[in-house]
């Protein structure tokens, strides 16, 4: 049987994790192919790339992948639910016999077992989910409590890694997808780790704020190879992706932050009451932090609460940001309505040539395309302007040359 492994990604920024686990697809898996469903100009935790989607796109490339596909903003800056079902379903459309994902555990049938709960969740289940909800716990708290309630032996969750694994394991339950799961346990630092350990797998986290404090005025321009060297850097990111990344403008969240308490400060009640998630009264709250905040860390500072966690609270600015609205939640439950490349090899071109012979739904390479799919799909049409409107906010972060457009028209994409 061929396989063609699928992976679920942000690659913000690639770096050594992300390429261990491409090599092992190929030589312990045997994957043929290796495609990726990566999120574009913003992430699932409200935060703007560190850099550009074609840029790392052709990281992705450079390292062993042959299909890159975009995960659209519509999934991409959602919850691990919704993150989950909008790469898993672009996966399946491209025909991906396999979903490989990291997680902290090496208990796959743990993870299986709690996840085909989840999509035919029993009455303990709900009953329990409910009273910790109840009780003032933000969701993803509520959920693992639920599953841990009783007699249960469910795996809890407690990473935002096992989160996302179980979402992914969800979905394809749910939906009846007919890839098979391949965990590859994480390896190197934690998640959340900020400083580079001394191996050379170190969080992406880690390696954004080593960007961030060598970039200083640089930021617009990018840094070199000899400079990100200088920084280490060359230790936990391999050096086809370094290259891809020498000389591009890189963007982090202070950027935004002072577009977004702009907004915030702009918006009414009725405008912050409309963005996804703003239930429950939060945007009382929300607009007279709004208006006492100097800052969006202050600003995140008066608002988050056990209830209201600091990535809810970054989704909710990206959203405000991006013009991501409540009516949009109401296109997630039917998947992504297009697949848009972003680059491919040699095998990812042979891979999209058997794609478009049958495809599940449209596939987009060039933007030209998708005008008259938006003029035709009010679900594609949605998800589109809220891509564009993404891009442009994404654009002005980093500082690019508006005479030509919206970048989207002028995207080609990457090809080894």
């Amino acid at each position: 049987m061929t396989v063609v492994a699928g992976i679920v990604c942000e690659y913000n920024p690639f770096h050594n994790g992300h390429w261990l686990q491409i090599r092992k697809l190929r030589e312990e898996h045997g994957a043929e192919a290796v495609v990726c469903a990566m999120s574009g100009c913003f992430m699932q935790r409200g935060e703007p790339a560190v850099a550009g989607k074609a840029c790392r796109a052709m990281m992705a490339l450079s390292c062993g992948a042959d299909l890159v596909i975009e995960l659209p903003a519509l999934y991409a800056t959602r919850s691990a639910y919704w993150f989950a079902l909008g790469g898993v379903s672009l996966l399946a459309a491209t025909g991906a016999t396999h979903l490989a994902f990291g997680a902290e555990t090496d208990d796959l049938e743990a993870l299986r077992k709690t996840a085909d709960r989840l999509a035919r969740p029993d009455a303990a289940y709900q009953e329990g989910l409910r009273r910790f909800l109840d009780a003032g716990l933000p969701f993803a708290e509520a959920q693992a409590k639920a599953l841990h309630d009783g007699d249960s032996h469910d795996f809890v969750p407690s990473l935002p890694n096992d989160r996302l694994a179980l979402s992914y394991l969800q979905v394809i339950a749910e939906r009846g997808l007919p890839l098979k799961p391949l965990l590859i346990p994480r390896e190197g630092a934690a998640y959340h780790e900020t400083k580079l350990p001394a191996s050379a797998i170190a969080s992406a986290t880690a390696i954004r704020h080593r960007l961030e404090e060598g970039a200083g005025l640089h930021r617009s321009r990018g840094l070199s190879a000899a400079q990100m060297a200088g920084l280490g850097l060359s230790a936990y990111i391999p050096e086809a992706a370094l290259s891809c990344l020498a000389g591009t403008p890189l963007v982090f969240p202070a950027d935004a932050a002072p577009i977004q308490l702009a907004l915030l400060r702009r918006a009414d009640l009725q405008a912050l009451a409309e963005l996804p998630d703003m239930s429950e009264g939060l945007e009382y709250r929300a607009y007279d932090a709004a208006s006492r905040a100097g800052s969006m860390a202050e600003f995140y500072r008066r608002l988050k609460t056990r209830r209201y966690p600091l990535t809810r609270l970054q989704r909710m600015a990206a959203h405000l940001l991006i013009g991501y609205r409540d009516s949009h939640a109401a296109l997630l439950p039917g998947g992504p309505p297009y697949l848009r490349i972003l680059g491919a090899s040699e095998a990812g071109r042979r891979l999209l040539h058997q794609i478009k012979k049958q495809p599940p739904v449209p596939v987009i390479a060039k933007t030209s395309q998708i005008k008259g799919l938006a003029a035709a799909d009010r679900h594609a049409a949605a998800a589109w302007e809220l891509e564009l409107r993404a891009s442009a906010m994404y654009s002005l972060l980093r500082g690019d040359d508006y005479t030509a457009g919206n970048p989207e028209y002028l995207f080609s994409p990457m090809m080894l």
